[in-house]
């Protein structure tokens, strides 16, 4: 059996060495490169759709890797395709660094520069490995990446006072009314407010993390407060230049431990990008960004979209618009904000509702926003909508299954609408087939009368103007006393093709002329 092997690497020149050595190792696929991190995941993303049988057997890692450290890709790629085996390719091959390997997931190390025994050696071995673990997952079956734990919603504001904050915290009750197990993270390190909108004075924060190795679940139990309604919160540091301590290795341990633990993890990254809260982004299922429908706040958006894509912590299409402050007569619609940012949109909407925020707003209380209140209701629908309550479905995967999904709705509505346009075909054709045989009849009286009048046999005239596949009923041409000729012909409607069937219908033609011949 061959095997697959997928190459990812920064560096050109050692992309060429390892693809020269692969392609002389026997019972090798030829194989390709990730230039990337992003790259890799979306590459093995799209083959995990298809089934285990189009994953790579092995996956040959560099550490001259961007934008994710190669160390925590390592360790992304053993959680969410564990069926790969993964090599990590380095110029540092000492026992600390074989440890880390190990310890994240690697099934082998390799040195550089490289050498075709070692290479030969450690691609067989993962390979397998990668096939042991995919006899007992079973041949054919569709795999859908896993990710270690719950779902992950990052929600970010365009500009500061679209309500980010408010997003974040409605959709996480909404989650836990739910049933489901939350933990709401405030990732908003300098201006962090989810301690202020739920009246809670707690020590712990997510700075006390930043220095952990290794974040266990008694480690998350110190730091984090339970909430009265539910979810659990982990806070943003009270002093905002500690904020700086929790870099974006620290976030990447954080919150693969949060998913470990919760169902549910909204992280609340507030309208400014730092290291930390760019993983959020960068990891997350869905990535929200919350906007209002006016000119200022839609820039602020499309400068952060292309901020995130420039960054590589996120592509335009893998965002999710959210429309706050709504209103029908808003001159600036939701299309019309995907179109300018790229992203998508949520159909969920949030309308403007100053005077039902502001009382729980002032008693920190937000938790208390009354059920019937619409802003509630629009951030609740748009928990359903991203897979966040128990029972909706759950969000599809970045991009080609996204793409996939809105193809097959599509397909869906079009054949359910098939039968409509089906009728309104028929009837438009039907409509046309009838005026048609008004028009015949009115020219074929027109003719008969004229050739009535200069002595001719009218109603042969008339007879012969008709096409045969139209069934005439009755034909006459008369002159009367007054100097006038007088034609009428009769002709049935015919039922979608003519010469078939006719409507038990006459439509009747009707002409006069002036006679040329009074005296016959």
């Amino acid at each position: 059996m061959s095997v697959r092997i997928l190459a990812a690497t920064g560096d050109p020149d050692a992309a060429r060495a390892l693809l020269s050595l692969l392609g002389q190792l026997p019972d090798l696929e030829p194989a390709s490169v990730a230039g990337d991190s992003t790259a890799l995941l979306d590459t093995l993303a799209r083959a995990a759709e298809a089934g285990l049988d189009e994953l790579p057997e092995v996956v040959v890692l560099h550490d001259v890797i961007a934008p994710m450290p190669a160390l925590d890709l390592v360790r992304d790629v053993a959680l969410r395709f564990p069926s790969v085996g993964v090599v990590l390719l380095t110029a540092d091959p000492g026992p600390a660094m074989l440890a880390a390997a190990m310890n994240v997931g690697a099934r082998g190390v390799l040195a550089l520069p490289l050498s075709y025994d070692e290479l030969g050696a450690r691609v067989e071995a993962a390979a397998a490995w990668a096939t042991g673990v995919r006899r007992h997952l079973g041949p054919g079956r569709a795999v859908v990446p896993a990710v270690a734990g719950g779902l992950l919603v990052a929600v970010a504001g365009a500009k500061g006072g679209v309500g980010t904050t408010v997003t974040a915290v409605q959709l996480a009750l909404a989650a836990q009314a739910s049933g489901r197990s939350t933990a709401l993270v405030d990732l908003d390190l300098q201006g962090g407010d989810i301690a202020s909108y739920l009246d809670v004075q707690f020590r712990r924060s997510v700075a006390d993390l930043a220095d952990i190795a290794d974040v266990s679940s008694r480690v998350l139990n110190d730091a984090m407060y339970v909430h009265e309604s539910g979810p659990a919160l982990l806070l943003a540091p009270a002093d905002g230049e500690r904020g700086e301590d929790v870099t974006d290795r620290a976030a990447r341990l954080v919150l693969a431990a949060l998913r470990q633990r919760y169902e549910v993890v909204v992280v609340d990254c507030g309208t400014q990008v730092t290291s930390a809260n760019a993983v959020a982004v960068e990891t997350a299922d869905t990535a929200l960004l919350v906007t209002t429908p006016d000119v200022i706040a839609v820039r602020a958006a499309k400068r952060m979209v292309r901020m995130w894509d420039r960054l590589q912590i996120r592509k335009p299409q893998d965002t999710t618009a959210v429309v706050n402050r709504y209103a029908r007569g808003s001159e600036i619609q939701p299309s019309l904000i995907g179109r300018i940012t790229g992203t998508k949109v949520a159909a969920s909407v949030v309308p403007a509702g100053f005077k039902e925020l502001q009382a729980v707003i002032d008693a920190g209380r937000l938790q208390d926003l009354d059920n019937r209140s619409t802003v509630k209701a629009g951030i609740w629908a748009l928990a359903g909508e991203v897979g966040l309550v128990a029972g909706a479905p759950a969000p599809p995967a970045r991009g080609r299954k996204q793409r996939r999904g809105d193809r097959g709705q599509v397909t869906l509505e079009t054949l359910g609408m098939l039968p409509v346009i089906l009728v309104t075909l028929v009837l438009v054709w039907q409509a046309v087939l009838a005026g048609y045989t008004f028009t015949l009849a009115g020219d074929a009286a027109d003719r008969g009368a004229r050739a009535e009048a200069v002595g001719r046999d009218g109603v042969a005239a008339a007879r012969s103007t008709v096409p045969g596949a139209w069934d005439i009923t009755d034909a006459s041409a008369a002159r009367d006393g007054d100097g006038q000729v007088h034609a009428t012909i009769g002709l049935h409607v015919p039922v979608l093709f003519p010469g078939l069937i006719d409507f038990p219908v006459t439509v009747h033609g009707h002409a006069r002329t002036t006679d040329e011949e009074p005296d016959r």
